[in-house]
């Protein structure tokens, strides 16, 4: 085991935040922040016992985003991760609007966990991510407390949203990744 799998194991481990035999969803775009994320979750569930899922939406604002979506689902299934496409409502989607794609993204996720009883669900922001948010929210004006920016752990709808990836950096994972021979998709 590498010392990138050791300290993120130990991350998740001095949280405490699992019951027994944990029910985890992932949220995995195809990306190397996700693809990291769900082949480490991976190993760690085995070790609890538990059970985890990958939630991959499709969006549908770009023309080939099912076929990215399913490509990504491909994979893991060869992976041997259970994974589900979570189609995004056509009424739903304005185009050009990276902010209403997020919210749609993440209602689906949250949506998914509330109603199959997953209390956990891991998104794949890490450090570089929350040192851009910083920097476009100084540059934007924001006060102090809007320079706040993505914690590690918040509770949203009763979903623990969990982003352990928030103590690695962009280069760690990518090295991750290519350790591995993970295969990602990058989004255009």
């Amino acid at each position: 085991m590498s010392s990138f799998e050791i300290n993120f194991n130990t991350l998740l481990n001095k949280k405490k935040l699992f019951e027994d035999y944990p029910k985890i969803a992932v949220a995995v775009s195809g990306g190397p922040d996700s693809i990291a994320l769900v082949f480490l979750l991976k190993k760690w569930i085995k070790t609890k016992s538990g059970k985890l899922i990958a939630l991959i939406v499709d969006h549908q604002i770009r023309k080939d985003s099912f076929e990215e979506a399913s490509y990504v689902k491909k994979y893991l299934d060869l992976k041997n991760i259970t994974s589900l496409i979570l189609k995004v409502s056509k009424k739903n989607v304005l185009k050009g609007k990276m902010s209403q794609a997020r919210e749609n993204r993440f209602s689906k996720m949250v949506d998914y966990c509330k109603n199959n009883q997953i209390f956990h669900l891991f998104i794949g922001h890490h450090y570089d991510d929350n040192i851009e948010t910083y920097l476009l929210r100084k540059i934007a004006g924001s006060n102090f407390e809007g320079l706040n920016c993505m914690q590690e752990k918040t509770v949203y709808n009763n979903i623990l949203i969990f982003r352990p990836l928030l103590n690695f950096s962009r280069k760690q994972i990518l090295s991750y990744i290519n350790k591995n021979n993970l295969i990602i998709v990058e989004d255009p």
